[in-house]
């Protein structure tokens, strides 16, 4: 076994015919810069590790993606790495974050098409399926407030209609019936869009969707899409998602929150609420108790995989980065209502 230390780095940047060369090249190439190429070198000389094994994971992942973005939880408030740590614990996390990121994803899917038909039902149950009526303000709730970013909505409803190069179940519909039903617009809409077009939507329209989920309104309704909507955006461009925060505001307070006793800090819950664990409670209000239950044993086996590929990282930390209770388990059993 070979150390990663500052002397093999310096070894390799000297021989561009070093297997190491191809991976730090770009790199050190980009930032010219001797203060970036010093920091590049005293980081990978604190990580331990099987000198091949790194290469061929810094050559497939990048030390981008993978040290600078999996690192923090093996340094010490000093800003070294805790002793002994390696980058097989590094890639555990980015393992760990990679299964993750698919999990939650494939949920969101989920709750996703659910949604789409949802809307779709009740749009055309009140209006009608002419492609007129999306595509006409009036249909929406067209107040001051919402004006531009409806017009914005329409722009893009109309310009998918006019211009469906990439859609050719779209391009089919024109052709055979010379009109585009909303469940079929739907197909093309990402959850963002959709998130956006259900809360633009007349209010009784809104009840007809949000019905269908126990104890949820239509303003909780449209803040769950609108979190679901950019958590899904993280999970399709494979960035980091463990210690996810919600930048846009906070979901309301549940009765998942009162069940699991988490603490409160100016009468606002600390865990739950802008955090990965958010996430999960808004999925527990969308999926049904199967797929829901399922979900959650998903990520029991992924966090004891973690846990056992590295001994660097603590359960409680771990549930700290991710906003997770000590008593996370429990939210299977969850009400979700105190009613």
């Amino acid at each position: 076994m070979i150390t990663i230390n500052q002397e093999n780095v310096l070894t390799i940047l000297d021989n561009s015919n070093s297997p190491w060369y191809s991976v730090f090249s770009d790199r050190v190439a980009d930032t010219c810069e001797a203060r970036n190429l010093g920091k590049l070198l005293r980081e990978l000389s604190c990580i331990s590790g099987d000198f091949n094994n790194a290469v061929n994971l810094l050559k497939k992942h990048s030390y981008f993606a993978l040290i600078s973005g999996y690192k923090s939880p093996f340094k010490s408030k000093s800003g070294t790495y805790k002793p002994h740590t390696s980058l097989d614990d590094i890639y555990s996390l980015y393992i760990f974050d990679d299964a993750l990121r698919a999990m939650i994803l494939r949920n969101i899917l989920i709750v996703e098409k659910h949604i789409k038909s949802l809307i779709s039902y009740s749009f055309c149950e009140t209006y009608g399926e002419d492609q007129q009526h999306y595509l006409n303000a009036t249909k929406y709730n067209y107040s001051q407030t919402n004006q531009s970013d409806i017009n914005d909505l329409i722009g893009r409803l109309s310009k998918i209609a006019t211009d469906p190069k990439d859609y050719s179940y779209i391009k089919h519909q024109i052709k055979q019936h010379g009109n585009i039903p909303l469940w079929v617009m739907m197909k093309a809409l990402t959850l963002g869009t959709v998130s956006k077009f259900y809360s633009f939507l007349p209010q009784n329209i809104q009840a007809k969707v949000s019905i269908e989920f126990e104890h949820v309104t239509e303003n909780e309704l449209i803040r769950m899409l609108d979190l679901l909507a950019r958590v899904r955006n993280v999970c399709a461009h494979n960035e980091r998602l463990y210690n996810y925060r919600y930048n846009k505001g906070a979901i309301n307070d549940t009765a998942i929150h009162e069940y699991l006793h988490i603490r409160k800090s100016n009468v606002q819950y600390v865990k739950g609420k802008q955090d990965l664990f958010a996430v999960i409670i808004v999925l527990k209000y969308l999926l049904s108790q199967d797929e829901f239950s399922q979900f959650i044993d998903d990520i029991e086996h992924a966090l004891k995989v973690l846990f056992n590929s590295t001994r660097q990282l603590q359960e409680t930390q771990m549930y700290k980065y991710m906003g997770f209770p000590a008593n996370w388990l429990d939210i299977k059993d969850a009400p979700l209502s105190t009613v």
